[in-house]
């Protein structure tokens, strides 16, 4: 059992009006979250499971004299996969407003429909918290920095699902990584009808597994898989969604040769992207430029999930030129105006070529430069 951060946010909320909303993929653990934060509460509580068609009838009634009944005395209810449930938003203003004392605690493992159901309805009544694969500092409960170290190939190879970083036997772990692959990747997309060529839409999954840490258009995209751009931009939206992907955009505001079209994608679990491309070869027979890319995903990803779980507000972009050579810089965050540049570096010769471009702190004053490698990442993802 992991002790997650989010539910140190969801506290500071528990004793206010408000409900809350708890989106993330399957399989990260929203379940386990949601059953054992309500048994923590000391309230009583009814939890309901969407994935069971009978419960999703009897929370599709619109009816608040119904609600009462089901919920009686408890004062807070859980309803897990609400993603599944027509009008779920419409149905939790109606318990928030007529049921006096009672809270509600949605879960989705799809923001598709979810967060447009749930964010007019709820305007003012809702607050959003997103649970994804375990991060360092969850990790690190149980596992100390040695620990980490000793095992850090498997967290770029096996990733941290969950159920899957605790088991010990390498050939299981894949096991249970294609099992996962197999039965939830597509899972939320699928059921809402929105892709008619599942056969596209792994094609598509597979080749941006080949581009982590490289730009890429959609236009490119297309190409390769002899389909529209439209089509790739909206296939690439759906996955993100669905908390498959996060697509990081380049930064560009004052200097007339930043790039502005090509964007990167990064899975949100290395794990589930290495299933996607059948590939578990370990670290040491892998070429410097996979290993590179490995390596800039997972620190990507922990950076922007620990500051998530923290309840910090960030936005993340990339930085390159058109010159040539260009100058560019792997991740920069801003966080209340204030900019941070990391560079995402592997071995120690690419440390010492980390240079400070002057035509970007020249034009982006008060920017600082940070350089994130297997000696210090705990300092930044932890």
């Amino acid at each position: 059992m992991y002790n997650r951060t989010v539910s140190l946010q969801m506290d500071k909320w528990l004793n206010t009006h408000h409900s809350f909303t708890i989106y993330g993929a399957r399989q990260v653990g929203k379940t386990t979250l949601v059953k054992n934060y309500a048994i923590n509460s000391g309230l009583k509580f009814l939890y309901l499971d969407c994935d069971k068609y009978d419960v999703r009838k009897s929370l599709e009634v619109e009816d608040d004299k119904k609600f009462r009944r089901m919920i009686g005395d408890c004062k807070l209810l859980v309803i897990d996969e609400a993603q599944r449930v027509k009008n779920i938003g419409l149905n939790m203003k109606i318990i928030h407003d007529n049921i006096p004392g009672v809270k509600v605690i949605a879960t989705g493992s799809s923001a598709l429909d979810l967060a447009s159901e749930i964010k007019e309805p709820m305007t003012g009544r809702d607050f959003d918290f997103y649970l994804y694969p375990l991060s360092l500092k969850e990790i690190t409960q149980q596992h100390d920095y040695f620990d980490i170290n000793f095992r850090f190939d498997e967290l770029l190879i096996y990733g941290s699902y969950p159920s899957v970083i605790d088991i010990q036997n390498w050939e299981d772990k894949e096991r249970q990584l294609f099992a996962l692959t197999e039965n939830y990747l597509y899972k939320d997309i699928l059921e809402l009808d929105l892709i008619k060529k599942t056969t596209t839409l792994q094609n598509l999954i597979r080749l941006l597994a080949t581009y982590i840490g490289f730009e890429i258009t959609n236009q490119q995209l297309a190409e390769k898989l002899d389909i529209k751009s439209d089509t790739i931009d909206k296939y690439i939206d759906l996955l993100e969604q669905c908390f498959i992907i996060k697509r990081i955009r380049p930064f560009n505001r004052r200097i007339s040769s930043e790039i502005k079209k090509p964007y990167k994608v990064f899975f949100w679990d290395l794990g589930i992207r290495n299933a996607v491309m059948q590939d578990f070869r370990q670290l040491n027979i892998r070429d410097d430029r996979e290993i590179g890319g490995l390596w800039e995903n997972f620190v990507i990803i922990e950076r922007i999930k620990k500051l998530s779980n923290e309840g910090i507000r960030a936005r993340h972009y990339f930085w390159r030129t058109t010159d040539t050579p260009a100058k560019e810089y792997d991740l920069i965050e801003e966080i209340n105006q204030k900019i941070t540049v990391f560079e995402v570096k592997w071995g120690k010769s690419g440390v010492k070529k980390v240079k400070k471009y002057p035509v970007f702190f020249n034009n982006y004053t008060g920017s600082d430069l940070n350089i994130i490698s297997k000696d210090n990442f705990t300092d930044w993802l932890i």
